[in-house]
């Protein structure tokens, strides 16, 4: 369809510019092609084996489950393994390069690309915990991830060692990199004044954990961010008891107001229930398509969602037209959920229908009123006309008739009843029998019509029935048995947290119910929310408490471990603060991104930390050795974090169909991993200085 082939192309753009700028800046950092098409060999040797394991566990290749890898994360471990052979040519360049040394090296490095790693696949595993539609989005991805990076990791130790060294065992001039030699000393001379007083770092570190919890507090909350599907779906509800032919019109009227916008392709409308009949639409309810031609067609900044606003204002100011926008696709995904075609629905559940409507009203003003609400009103139709024949049985008795006779003129007059058949065919049709118009189009004749006693009397209907015209619910909803309205409501530039805290509280202050009689309760993107995040609150602590005992593996010490994952809120904060400054919230798809973000921040982590206890464990004393092993890891630490940040960059800004899911999180991990850099290269050693400087002195003999 359009609209895969669209989002194709539009996750295709993104992975292409991310690989290429993946590979421009390892020629920029290595200062060679040879280096950074070595380095560049695991992304097709790392999807290759994803795409094997992919086919045997049944997993598809999708928008989601491709889009969001980060080749930036993927290279990670062969850009460390070729920057410590690269390293030895650098300090040796007119001596031959020996297998030993060579060993040596890899297998000092192959302990902590190993451990981070595993890291980095952990932190994937809360989405396993996923269900329902979060689960189908999501787990894919965590699959993919993990079966790249165990690809990436096997090139790492098993493929780039061998090249590398191939590639720089013979003695020769390797090119050198001015402006990173010069940001490297200058980063040296930082480190040497911060380690001079390293409790300078302490005040920082409070006001960023601070702003983070500040921040993580005010950024709105949803479920899932706006997914473009490049058309719109509206649901529009006509004035109650219509007839058909007056529906029809009001049909083609809507459908001329939609063509005369200019981004519309087309319109289609639908009147009544579907084919299936799986709706309970009346005449009064129309579905309503419209496809919108392609964005770069449109006026210069035009948004699709200034089109739906424009097209409310419009159909609003008609008399008898109430709508509700929303896409094809969730559309029917909602409606399976929550039972409404909206993205929140309120159900109020109670046995008294009138009470329950005078309810559901007063909310619907309430929410009116709120800001970001829209497209609010009752889902189920008002009250219509109805009439009532209420069966006398002493009256009926007293003439010598059976209720039977009353219900089969009831039915025969008003209702038709089947007196015959033809035969087309192999098919078979009734031929209805009823009284025509003029004898049934009031109350008072319907009691006009004759009842035939045994005797052969003949007497009114209105002898022996109480007939009278009333109103009364035109449909009954109930779920789990039991009757319920349904107040829905779209959000436009409003979160779905803050909406709901200001909603209820408005809803306790102003409707006043008896609550043993009608229950409130929440439903659509609400429920989504609130199942995902609550199994996100369970298995993120215990992805956690895995992290924690894999760093212990990697640095032995329990102490280092925990300082280790103190990165973590620190990174948060750079997350946090991009979703805040772009405007987004804090969704599925962004709370994906801080899980992914943890585990490449912590990677760095355990880079940075593992030379400075190599270097240690060598002689060196603590200042030394991380003065030491700070400016070795500098350099890989920085093209990590900006082959990350890059092979991400074009899906945070990229705006196409399909793109609404990947940047969320690609926004987490882009801005929030250049914040965690800033972490991992200033504040990690100096915390680990005051930590293990203050252990030494507690340790030290008096």
């Amino acid at each position: 369809t359009e609209l895969v082939n669209t989002t194709l192309n539009t996750v295709s753009h993104t992975l292409l510019e991310g690989m290429a700028l993946v590979v421009l800046v390892l020629i920029l950092f290595l200062g060679n092609w040879r280096g950074a098409l070595l380095v560049a060999l695991t992304t097709p040797f790392s999807l290759l084996i994803a795409f094997i394991l992919m086919h045997i566990t049944g997993i598809p290749a999708n928008l989601l489950s491709l889009g969001t890898i980060d080749f930036g994360i993927i290279v990670d471990g062969s850009i460390v393994m070729m920057e410590t052979v690269l390293k030895k040519r650098e300090s040796y360049p007119g001596e031959l390069l020996t297998e030993d040394a060579i060993l040596d090296r890899t297998v000092q490095v192959a302990r902590p690309i190993v451990f981070s790693t595993l890291i980095i696949i952990t932190a994937y595993l809360p989405l396993f915990a996923f269900e329902h539609i979060e689960s189908k989005l999501f787990t894919p991805m965590a699959y993919t991830v993990g079966y790249a990076l165990l690809g990436a990791l096997a090139v790492a130790l098993l493929l780039i060692p061998g090249l590398a060294f191939h590639a720089y065992v013979k003695p020769r001039n390797v090119y050198r990199n001015r402006w990173l030699e010069k940001l490297s000393e200058i980063y040296h001379h930082q480190t040497v004044r911060l380690l001079d007083r390293p409790g300078r770092v302490l005040l920082p570190l409070i006001i960023i954990l601070l702003a983070g919890g500040g921040l993580s507090y005010t950024v709105g909350k949803d479920f899932l961010p706006p997914l473009d599907e490049g058309s719109i779906w509206i649901q529009v509800q006509l004035p109650p008891g219509i007839s058909i032919e007056k529906s029809k019109k009001m049909g083609a009227e809507l459908r001329n107001i939609l063509s005369a916008f200019d981004e519309v392709s087309y319109v289609m409308t639908q009147v009544g229930r579907d084919d299936e009949g799986a709706e309970a639409f009346s005449l009064s309810h129309v579905e309503c398509a419209v496809g919108l031609k392609p964005y770069n067609t449109w006026k210069h900044g035009k948004t699709k969602t200034d089109l739906i606003e424009e097209m409310s204002q419009k159909l609003s100011s008609l008399p008898g037209y109430s709508v509700g926008f929303s896409q094809p696709i969730i559309d029917m995904v909602m409606d399976q959920v929550a039972g409404t075609h909206s993205d929140l629905a309120l159900k109020i559940y109670g046995e008294d229908i009138t009470e329950t409507r005078h309810v559901a009203e007063r909310i619907t003003e309430i929410l009116k009123k709120i800001p970001g609400a829209a497209d609010v009103a009752v889902d189920q139709e008002p009250p219509l006309p109805q009439l009532q024949i209420v069966a006398d049985r002493e009256r009926i008795a007293q003439y010598g008739l059976n209720v039977s006779d009353v219900t089969e003129l009831i039915e025969l007059a008003i209702g038709g009843a089947a007196v015959s058949q033809i035969y087309a065919g192999s098919k078979s049709y009734d031929v209805i029998c009823r009284f025509d118009e003029e004898s049934r189009n009031s109350p008072e004749k319907i009691g006009d019509l004759l009842l035939t006693s045994a005797s052969g009397a003949k007497i009114p209907l209105s002898q022996v029935c109480d007939i009278r015209m009333t109103t009364g619910a035109s449909t009954i909803t109930r779920e789990m048995n039991k009757r319920h309205l349904t107040v829905r409501v779209n959000l436009r530039g409003a979160d779905l947290t803050g909406f709901l805290r200001q909603a209820n509280k408005l809803i306790g202050q102003q409707i006043l119910y008896n609550r043993d009689t009608i229950r409130l309760k929440w439903a659509g993107q609400f429920e989504n929310q609130s199942r995902a995040y609550s199994r996100l609150g369970v298995i993120v602590p215990l992805a956690l408490g895995v992290m924690l005992l894999l760093l212990f593996g990697a640095c032995g010490k329990f102490r280092q471990a925990a300082l280790m994952m103190s990165v973590v809120p620190l990174a948060l904060f750079g997350g946090m603060l991009a979703l805040s400054v772009r405007g987004m919230t804090l969704n599925v798809s962004s709370a994906v991104g801080f899980i992914a973000l943890i585990g490449v921040a912590i990677q760095n982590g355990v880079i940075m930390l593992s030379q400075i206890n190599h270097l240690r464990e060598s002689g060196h004393e603590l200042k030394e050795a991380v003065i030491a092993g700070t400016r070795h890891r500098f350099r890989p630490i920085l093209m990590t974090a900006t082959v990350a940040v890059l092979g991400l960059l074009p899906a945070s800004v990229s705006t196409g169909i399909g793109s609404d899911v990947q940047r969320p999180l690609a926004t987490v991990i882009v801005y929030g991993l250049f914040f965690a850099t800033i972490v991992t290269l200033y504040i990690l050693p100096s915390l680990y200085y005051l930590v293990e400087n203050h252990y030494l002195k507690r340790n030290q003999p008096e």
